[in-house]
């Protein structure tokens, strides 16, 4: 609260000098400089940036095209993945059905061996 009005004896205005001195300047544009120029060149660099601004367009959507097209097979691919998967879970079903449950639970105290055994070799390097 102290520099504030410290800031307002000093400043009338209660602005900093910065932006009091600063106000109303612009940056320089593109155009710096060009009002000089003859209509004919100014129309020739205006129409040479739409030229390069259509070509920057026309690749924008060729990319957009081509991703669209990438997005569409690997979408194709994971339909079938997942068919294959939800297949191989029906077959492990069945398999699970006709001889019980001690398959599985084998398979998973193997799992569990494996990673209990990775963890303890990664810990110990």
């Amino acid at each position: 609260m102290a520099t504030f009005a410290n800031n307002r004896q000093r400043n009338p205005g209660g602005f900093r000098s910065e932006t009091s001195e600063a106000y109303g300047r612009y940056p320089p544009s593109g155009f710096a400089g060009e009002e000089e120029d003859d209509p004919n060149s100014k129309d020739a660099r205006l129409k040479g940036r739409i030229s390069m601004l259509k070509e920057v367009s026309i690749s924008i959507g060729d990319e957009i095209r081509d991703q669209n097209q990438f997005l569409g097979t690997m979408g194709q691919d994971m339909e079938g993945m997942g068919d294959r998967l939800g297949a191989t879970i029906k077959r492990f079903h069945k398999m699970w059905v006709r001889q019980g449950c001690g398959p599985f639970f084998y398979l998973t105290l193997f799992a569990i061996g494996v990673v209990v055994f990775l963890y303890i070799y990664l810990k110990m390097r």
